[in-house]
């Protein structure tokens, strides 16, 4: 039926969802944000283009209920969707240019930051978008002389620290589905396991497919993406040509529910304790820069 329910969001209320008036009485308390930043973008047969949106969103929220929780008070931020986006030979992205990105997400703050918001953290969900988000904060923090204190937080370096329990989570008849040294990552186990806990319903299971990929580890440290905690930052519009290639990376048949609860909450932990620390009074002495 084309008026039934796709998906139901779960509160707390956020920018977009509160009325003027709700979110006056919030900024009363708090001058703290968390702004999701996702993208539009091809996940192959299985998943919903806007996923990167969904995923941010879910991160953003759980680390909200954190810090209320341990009593600091925020509000999440209105999702900026959109962002530079590769491999635009699958339908349905939506790319726009760095520069663009950068404009838009100092006009989304400098709202937010005239409505008395003074900490904005830029919670990433796009790695394309993060050269980006560090330009424009760089900007903000300058042009307002550091009135308004923003936090790019980039979350997928702790992936890799969470891999042994993930690990631990999968049991060996279906991990043993994965060659050794495979590479798991856009629209793989990890995104696929994260919307069948959030929005089972916008899973397409049976169009599905794994693809293949092996890590290749060089000799010399830190050779993997700055946006994965290595050292290199290569930018490519097209970065697979392989014609077997249908958008995605890794094994999304491995992905279970219990997987993307457990991914989310580790991520969410992590997420809320960089806004408590960077976002509540001065700049910690831990940031050595």
């Amino acid at each position: 039926m084309n008026d039934e329910i796709l998906y139901s969001v779960r509160g707390p209320a956020s920018w977009s969802t509160m009325t003027s008036q709700e979110l006056d009485r919030k900024l009363r308390d708090t001058d703290v944000a968390l702004v999701p930043l996702g993208a539009i973008e091809q996940h192959a047969g299985h998943l919903p283009l806007g996923q990167d949106n969904f995923q941010i969103e879910e991160i953003v929220r759980r680390a909200w209920l954190k810090l209320e929780d341990a009593g600091h008070a925020a509000v999440i931020g209105p999702t900026i969707p959109f962002a530079p986006v590769s491999n635009l030979q699958f339908k349905g992205s939506i790319d726009i240019s760095p520069t663009l990105l950068i404009e838009l997400v100092k006009e989304v703050c400098l709202n937010l930051h005239r409505d008395g918001v003074n900490n904005i953290a830029l919670c990433m969900g796009h790695d394309m978008s993060l050269g980006a988000l560090m330009v424009a904060a760089r900007e903000l923090a300058s042009e307002t002389s550091d009135k308004l204190r923003p936090v790019v937080i980039n979350w997928l370096p702790l992936v890799s620290r969470m891999a042994p329990d993930i690990r631990r989570r999968i049991p060996d008849d279906i991990f043993n589905m994965v060659p050794p040294n495979a590479r798991d990552g856009h629209g793989g186990a990890g995104e696929t396991a994260r919307m069948m806990w959030q929005n089972a319903e916008l899973v397409v299971m049976e169009r599905h497919r794994d693809y293949r990929s092996e890590t290749q580890p060089g000799d010399l440290p830190f050779l993997g993406p700055v946006v994965s905690g290595g050292g290199l930052y290569v930018p490519r519009k097209t970065t697979n040509t392989d014609p077997e290639f249908e958008g995605i990376l890794g094994y999304p048949s491995i992905a279970t529910p219990e997987l993307g609860d457990a991914l989310y909450d580790g991520l969410a932990s992590w997420v809320a304790g960089v806004v408590q620390e960077h976002c509540y009074g001065e700049l910690p002495g831990s940031y050595n820069y």
